[in-house]
């Protein structure tokens, strides 16, 4: 039998080192996760290692393999940063204040007031998602519509989140996944990224136990037609080609996320992210109409809709429209009307 050939590495576009060095991989790993020092495991065996990583807005993904014999990696408490690992291999560790073992096959979140002491798997590797807890408690802000509130604690071990952990994990692979398929032609499309960011931010908020989580749990008053409607309607209208996301929109409604989910589920029955997809799409739509067909005109057309990928771009289209990009641009449109919803 053909041996299966190796998963491709997370992140593989954004490759910032290949090296045997381990001042050379903590160099390049450390801007993207959080302060650490390392050792060999075995010195005598050379490194075979390498780093991919890349900054989403104010969330850091890295992905790193050691090779050789492995290392020891040496944390302090990470204090007023975020920063979890998802180790693809059973990973030792060890709480240096309390003495307290473990061995990790799931998501790690790296401690607040504690050093710790790990030992990732030396070709597996371990991807790592950072960020600050001001950037978690800006985006708690943003989904609640209120600033009242203290810094935001992770508390995984105290009692169950809004959703399972899963959905973290979910999340950073979907990402890697569609940043895997990107192929990076220099600047990441911003309308991309800032809903790449907030997918991550959601995730954490929702999948794992914190000190607002039942804050968030409280579910909002519905209300028949809400007032803001109007207010959205136009204001998606007149940003939907920058960069912003549901956060941006809630905060210029002077409500919160869940509140908007409220309002866009009950005057159009979507989320608010496939509301302002939605209105992203029929200008892609009005924009092939006008277009004059040629190579690259579908590709430019989803890039300002905020696609990386042609593909999805399609599905989405078709989806809404009942047929492809492609009929769209060579004059095979239908003659259907299709509502500015979700």
């Amino acid at each position: 039998m053909t041996a299966s050939p190796p998963p491709v590495p997370p992140l593989s576009n954004y490759q910032r080192a290949v090296s045997s060095s381990v001042e050379v991989l903590h160099d390049k790993v450390e801007p993207y996760a959080v302060g650490h020092d390392l050792q060999l495991r075995e010195p005598g065996i050379p490194l075979d290692g390498m780093v991919n990583a890349l900054g989403i807005g104010d969330v850091n993904l890295v992905w790193v393999r050691y090779g050789g014999g492995g290392v020891i990696v040496d944390t302090p408490p990470v204090e007023a940063e975020f920063a979890m690992c998802a180790p693809q291999a059973p990973m030792d560790v060890e709480y240096r204040k309390s003495g307290r073992k473990d061995t990790v096959d799931g998501l790690l979140v790296l401690s607040q007031d504690e050093a710790m002491r790990m030992s990732p798997h030396p070709t597996l590797g371990c991807l790592v998602m950072a960020t600050t807890t001001e950037r978690l408690t800006r985006h708690l802000s943003d989904l609640l519509g209120r600033p009242d509130h203290g810094p935001v604690q992770i508390h995984p071990e105290q009692g169950d989140a809004i959703m399972s952990a899963a959905l973290v994990e979910q999340t950073w692979r979907h990402v890697c996944l569609v940043l895997n398929d990107f192929v990076a032609g220099g600047t990441l499309n911003p309308l991309a990224a800032r809903a790449m960011e907030e997918t991550l931010l959601n995730a954490v908020l929702l999948g794992l136990r914190h000190s607002a989580t039942s804050t968030i749990a409280e579910q909002p008053v519905n209300r028949r037609r809400h007032h803001l409607v109007p207010f959205i309607e136009d204001w998606v209208q007149a940003h939907h080609h920058e960069a912003v996301g549901v956060t941006d929109i809630a905060a210029a409604a002077g409500i919160g996320v869940q509140q908007l989910r409220v309002i866009c589920r009950g005057e159009w029955g979507v989320t608010p992210v496939q509301y302002l997809r939605g209105v992203r799409l029929d200008h892609a739509r009005t924009a092939l109409l006008k277009a004059v067909p040629e190579p690259g005109t579908i590709a430019a057309v989803a890039t300002a809709a905020g696609y990386l990928h042609k593909g999805r771009f399609a599905i989405h289209y078709r989806e809404r429209f009942g047929e492809l990009p492609s009929q769209t641009l060579h004059g095979q449109a239908g003659s259907s009307i299709y509502p500015r919803i979700g």
